[in-house]
């Protein structure tokens, strides 16, 4: 019996010493889990998140500065971001959340009005039902939907811009079915409001990136949905605001969205994934050519404009419970050293002979 207990006892002391060493060596692992569930962008509350990017109230948000990388993982690919990086702030009342984002953008694409004219514009992205996992930060993936919400600069300032605008001296002879008379050059919204509007196909069909006055009723900021890359297509209610301004090289973009989505609630405390892209018109970015970011936490955190939060903390101390702070100290190296002792002790003393 007595025996037993000593084998018992030997490969208790033993297995402690090796799970003190392990539990020193991947200390690590768990500070680096637990610094990336640290919100990496806090929203301040205000009493009403402003829709205009210039509004004084956003500098009572800290500024993050999220990394974005060029999409060049599935085409069509891009080898080199033109945007390298985009800075957020964030603030919310007791009905919406809202985003600033400014990047720096030497040139101004606002315009459509030739083929080979691109647009700026800028996205966020958070999952459709945030949970532990969180989908796939490239448009989610089948029954892991994301929320996408797009601001498009020619929506904002260059909805009626056509070809007419982008060659004034063109000359127009006649455009039957437009509702403008002959020698006229119509316009897209001649079509659909005076016209025959079946001669727009796209517009007739309902889709809004051929529509203006569609475009006018959503407004520059579009609500749209994601299962994965070729599924995106637009919600039914429409529920963003905000605008973009340019000024001396640098967009700056506000962008308002409801906290109450479709199947959560943006809450106060805790942390939900977002994830942001830049379009650079300029540089041929468009579609999926563009930059983006991972996964980055939102949290709405009541904290003194300026100050570090810290991240909530559950009863298992934001893992790896009461182990990691005993053992992962110097602490857990002297228990580690005892136990190590300890058995090498016992195991010297089985090895001699009875007396």
């Amino acid at each position: 019996m007595k025996t037993i207990e000593r084998t018992i006892s030997r490969r208790s002391v033993l297995t402690g010493g090796v799970v003190a060493v392990l539990a020193y060596m991947v200390r690590p692992v768990f500070r680096s889990a637990k610094a990336q569930a640290q919100p990496a962008i806090v929203a301040a509350p205000v009493g009403e998140v402003p829709a205009e990017p210039d509004d004084s109230l956003w500098a009572q948000a800290q500024s993050t500065t999220v990394t974005l990388n060029p999409q060049n993982l599935v085409l069509p690919r891009v080898f080199e971001a033109a945007t390298a990086s985009v800075n957020v702030r964030a603030l919310y009342d007791a009905d919406r959340l809202g985003l600033l984002i400014e990047w720096g953008d030497p040139a101004r694409d606002v315009d459509l009005g030739t083929v080979l004219q691109f647009r700026d514009g800028a996205a966020i992205q958070f999952p459709e039902g945030p949970s532990f996992d969180s989908p796939n930060f490239m448009m989610g993936q089948r029954d892991a939907a994301v929320v996408i919400y797009h601001w498009k600069s020619d929506w904002q300032f260059s909805r009626l811009h056509d070809v007419d605008e982008a060659y004034p001296n063109m000359y127009g002879d006649w455009y039957p079915f437009s509702g403008v008379p002959v020698g006229e050059m119509p316009e897209s919204t001649d079509y659909l409001s005076n016209g025959h509007k079946e001669y727009l196909t796209a517009a007739a069909v309902g889709n809004a990136i051929a529509d203006p006055l569609v475009q006018e009723i959503i407004g520059p900021i579009q609500k749209m949905r994601a299962e994965g890359f070729g599924t995106i297509e637009p919600v039914a209610t429409q529920d963003a605001s905000g605008m973009g301004a340019w000024k001396e090289g640098k967009w700056r973009v506000a962008i308002s969205i409801p906290r109450q989505q479709s199947n959560f609630r943006f809450g106060e405390g805790t942390a939900v994934p977002f994830a942001f892209a830049v379009w650079d018109g300029s540089k041929d970015e468009r579609n999926g050519q563009k930059a983006f970011s991972f996964w980055h936490d939102l949290s709405l955190k009541v904290a003194p404009v300026g100050a570090t939060t810290t991240p909530a903390t559950s009863e298992d101390g934001g893992g790896g419970g009461l182990l990691v702070p005993l053992l992962g100290s110097i602490g857990g190296v002297a228990v580690a050293a005892a136990a190590a002792l300890i058995g090498f002790r016992l195991w010297r003393g089985r090895q001699r002979p009875p007396e």
